[in-house]
């Protein structure tokens, strides 16, 4: 058996990690222009590789659409905590949530991607952990001020950008920005001055979980 030297196994490491970035590359641009369910193959083109090498990296079309939503999830994370932490705390929450709606409507992938795949995977409680510790650290600081009603909790926030990217969904196409308007008639309901009593329970991550994820359809182009 012949042992490769360390001059031949450097250029092929090289080679490869230049292909996962170039599949990286091209499945970020599809994803976030076509949704989830681009076929691999048109990615495996657009990055100049075969479907050997992407499959090489990349086992299945979930793993691919995993790497993608985790390393844009992980850069948008430390840029909303350090947001968080100098922000006036009612703008901070105001600015993440419109940063997330944005996002979402940039970036398809996350609008019909990020459940689906990231509920059947092990990027779920990572990525959940990350999304919590940013969205709990807004909330602890808009309650300590007094700015936002007290019976608002996690799980609440993460509906709030469900729904409304729900209307992104629906009318960006032919409205364009008109979520804006609904986010800031959210905003008004989340304020703690004039608030008026819920009479329904809170609901908690786990409750939206068990909500959610028997509902997500199946991946086509898989």
């Amino acid at each position: 058996m012949t042992v490769p030297t360390t001059a031949t196994a450097r250029p092929q490491r090289r080679d490869a990690a230049r292909n996962r970035e170039q599949i990286l590359a091209a499945a970020t641009a599809a994803f976030a222009e076509r949704g989830a369910n681009v076929d691999v193959r048109e990615i495996a083109r657009a990055a100049g590789v075969g479907m050997g090498t992407l499959y090489r990296h990349f086992a299945t079309k979930d793993h691919l659409l995993g790497a993608v939503i985790k390393r844009d999830f992980d850069a948008w994370m430390d840029e909303a905590l350090r947001a968080a932490e100098r922000s006036d705390p009612w703008a901070g929450l105001e600015a993440f949530l419109e940063d997330a709606l944005a996002r979402q409507n940039a970036d398809r992938a996350l609008m019909d991607g990020v459940f689906r795949v990231l509920a059947t995977t092990s990027l779920l409680d990572d990525c959940r952990s990350r999304m919590s510790e940013v969205i709990n650290l807004l909330l602890d600081r808009a309650h300590a001020a007094g700015v936002l009603r007290p019976d608002v909790g996690e799980a609440d926030i993460a509906l709030t950008l469900m729904s409304i990217g729900k209307i992104i969904e629906l009318t960006e196409a032919g409205r364009p920005g008109l979520w804006r308007r609904q986010l800031r008639i959210t905003l008004d309901g989340l304020r703690a001055d004039g608030h008026t009593p819920i009479s329904e329970p809170p609901i908690t991550i786990a409750d939206l979980d068990a909500a959610v994820c028997h509902s997500i359809p199946p991946l086509e182009n898989p």
